[in-house]
């Protein structure tokens, strides 16, 4: 089991499996008046201007498939309710965050306003038990089955802190993530993760923007990672608050005729770095594209999902809504997204390496890498790594990709030699992959975290039984 792998109830999966076209509605038993009415919408308003032939099915699942568009969708009441909430981020449950580490489960993350918050359910408690049944050995995933239910029911749950064995009754109730968070990294250097585009996150981003901004902020770090995207009124919204006069995009329609989405906002005095990545989507691509195109921002991380689409939702009178693609977008300097994606600016695969990378361009300096419990953070930003920081009995290892961004330095593989080089200027580290102080774990190379303060200026760590904390300068 991956001892740093962090699970999220909604975020990670049920949000992108609906906003990139993979939620997989039920519509068996619809009746004929429904079939024949989303038959008319569709040949109204798909993008691909489907006519009667192309449309000929008896069932509206069937009828929708034969488009070949994942996001083209039909959802009845009560599948749209439940849509409706992963679009604006809200769960039933008791709001926790959870993580594994050495073979036990920890809460990670207690989310604000939650049932657990109420209940005094703090980070770093250890999950042993729900209703009275062990949970001792189970993975995550089992026990985020043992916590589900439904809304008003209650659930107890057991953890350990500091020796002692603690019992928490909480009543599942509706849930609503953060769709942002933020935080300094370093002095006058601000992060802001966006999650979703919901119908409040503009008004959100704005909110906090002004916070950090009372913080001294000289530039931004941007998080768009893992974004499926959501509302596009959302997304113009907040391109407003950084372009004074413009388009967010071009939308055109399936007759070709163009319909710009304007702009009219503000600008901001400080620079701007985004990240973004494959799962970075739809709206996400909205926002950065303008952005990148009106040189605001610079893209940092891999290239974007690439859906370059845009649904209407239409109510269904006899029953349902139907999601349809009805516009394809384009950036405004007419940048084709659908299928391509963006291309970022700086191109850094890894998750902690992009957030390093972004803060490094920003002006940053000092990284501080910490874990503790199964969660890794940098500069204070949780962070979903594999195998980043690991013990060996009472070494601590530090994965090679991971340190070298760190450190600044440059990381290359001599296959000859089968060696490993970390340089910055003057100052070099070359180690044989054989060495005691390099280590393969699941297929990653890691080094001793004793050997980079022993070669490079500006690192420091403290250690111990369960955590590590890395700070390192260039």
């Amino acid at each position: 089991m991956n001892p740093f792998k962090r699970f999220k109830f909604i975020l990670s999966l049920l949000l992108a499996l609906a906003l990139l076209g993979a939620y997989a509605p039920n519509v068996l038993g619809a009746s004929a008046d429904q079939v024949e009415e989303v038959r008319e919408l569709l040949e109204q308003y798909h993008l691909s201007k489907p006519d009667d032939d192309d449309l000929n099915e008896p069932e509206i699942d069937a009828m929708v498939d034969s488009l070949h568009d994942p996001y083209t969708q039909y959802f009845d009441n009560e599948e749209w309710d439940s849509f409706n909430s992963v679009l604006e981020q809200k769960f039933v449950g008791v709001g926790i965050v959870m993580a594994d580490a050495d073979g036990s489960v920890y809460v990670d993350e207690v989310i604000t306003g939650s049932p657990a918050e109420a209940a005094g359910i703090l980070s770093g408690d250890k999950v042993v038990g729900a209703n009275g049944n062990s949970l001792k050995g189970k993975s995550v995933t089992d026990i985020q089955e043992a916590l589900r239910g439904l809304e008003g029911t209650s659930v107890t749950l057991s953890v350990s802190r500091n020796g002692s064995d603690l019992e928490f009754e909480m009543k599942r109730r509706a849930v609503q993530i953060p769709v942002v968070t933020t935080r300094m990294l370093s002095e006058g250097i601000g992060y802001l993760a966006l999650s979703g585009f919901t119908s409040d996150s503009a008004n959100e981003v704005e909110r906090q923007l002004a916070k950090l901004e009372e913080n001294g902020l000289k530039s931004l770090v941007f998080d768009l990672r893992d974004n499926g995207g959501g509302y596009v009124d959302a997304a113009q919204a907040i391109a407003n608050l950084f372009v004074e006069k413009g388009v967010l995009a071009h939308m055109r329609d399936r007759d070709g005729n163009d319909h710009p989405l304007e702009l009219d906002g503000s600008t901001k005095p400080y620079s701007l770095y985004m990240l973004v990545n494959k799962n970075s989507a739809s709206a996400s691509e909205l926002l950065s594209g303008a952005l990148q195109d009106y040189g605001v921002a610079k893209l940092v991380g891999t290239r974007t999902y690439g859906k370059g689409v845009v649904q209407s939702l239409l109510a269904v009178k006899s029953g349902g809504m139907l999601k349809v693609t009805v516009q394809e977008y384009y950036t405004p300097t007419g940048r084709k997204v659908d299928k391509i994606g963006l291309v970022p600016d700086l191109y850094i695969n890894g998750a902690g390496e992009q957030l390093i990378g972004a803060y490094r361009m920003a002006g940053g300096n000092a990284v501080t890498v910490t874990s503790d419990k199964g969660a890794v953070a940098i500069n204070g930003v949780r962070v979903s790594l594999t195998d980043a920081l690991w013990k060996d009995r009472t070494i601590w290892f530090v994965n090679l990709k991971l340190a070298a961004s760190a450190l600044g330095a440059k990381l290359t593989y001599d296959s000859k030699s089968r060696s490993y080089t970390l340089a910055r200027g003057s100052e070099v580290l070359a180690l044989p992959t054989n060495d005691y102080h390099v280590r393969i774990k699941d297929g990653v190379s890691s080094i001793d975290v004793r050997m980079l303060k022993k070669s490079f200026s500006g690192v420091a760590y403290t250690a111990s039984s369960v955590g590590l904390k890395l700070v390192t300068a260039i």
